[in-house]
């Protein structure tokens, strides 16, 4: 396995030595990335990226990006749960073809059933991608005995915060903007779905879904749960079969209750 390293800013050797133990690693115990190679890029800071590690295939080949500034308020156990995530995500998703993602036909037969435009399905269609690969990524990982650390990372994602209330609030007043507040919070909360099950910590994950879906309305929460708890549970390893059935329960689930 290739690495390639990009340093923008000024970034201490033993945290770069950190991530690049972490991520050699992940490899020899998980397997390689698409392709046999890997870019890594580790950022000072940035004010603009909302997550601290991220996975992209882009440019045609794996790439991992880290945020220093976003990683150091963190936990080792999530920073190291959140890195190895983008590293699963290189193995499984680490090419183009998962990012630049056909339209499902349900989508489209819905679009044109609403009179909705592409660019609001291409949003939509954003966070149906990523909750499949996001569960995808935690049911590789729970698999391969990485619990502890995922459901870590489940409740650092899961955690409820006030400017959620707040976002839930505005978007509710425009049906088209609720559609797609509520597909980005499925794709939050995909990444914990396996973790459900867990006999030691699927309670405490059960808890914090429903403490994540307590402000929207009884019928999204409604269309949530059976989502995930129903419709999530005949996911398989085919990656755009699972985002064609994402597609149909929000068609069925969200679109249909919401527009």
């Amino acid at each position: 396995m290739n690495m390639s390293l990009t340093i923008f800013g000024e970034i201490p050797q033993s945290m770069l030595d950190e991530i690049s133990i972490l991520i050699n690693e992940s490899y020899t115990i998980l397997g390689e990335p698409m392709g046999g190679s890997v870019d890594l890029e580790v950022f000072e800071k940035s004010e603009e990226e909302q997550f601290f590690a991220t996975h992209d295939a882009l440019e045609g080949k794996p790439r991992i990006r880290v945020y220093v500034n976003k990683l150091l308020p963190l936990t080792k156990l999530v920073g190291s749960a959140g890195i190895r995530r983008q590293i699963v995500h290189s193995i499984l998703h680490g090419s183009l073809r998962f990012y630049l993602i056909k339209f499902p036909d349900v989508l489209k037969k819905a679009l044109h059933q609403y009179g909705l435009t592409y660019d609001f399905g291409n949003s939509l269609l954003y966070s149906i991608g990523m909750s499949a690969k996001e569960y995808e990524v935690t049911d590789f990982l729970y698999s391969r005995s990485f619990i502890d650390e995922q459901v870590a990372y489940a409740r650092y994602i899961l955690g409820p915060t006030g400017e959620e209330v707040i976002a839930w609030r505005i978007a509710s007043t425009n049906k088209l903007q609720e559609v797609l507040y509520l597909a980005a919070l499925i794709r939050d909360i995909s990444c914990a779905v396996p973790l459900v099950y867990d006999e030691k910590s699927g309670d405490e994950i059960r808890q914090y879904i429903e403490q994540k879906l307590a402000y929207v309305t009884l019928v999204a929460r409604s269309g949530i749960q059976r989502i995930i708890y129903e419709g999530f549970n005949v996911l398989e390893e085919d990656t755009f079969e699972n985002i064609n059935l994402i597609a149909k329960l929000v068609t069925e689930e969200i679109l249909a209750t919401t527009l």
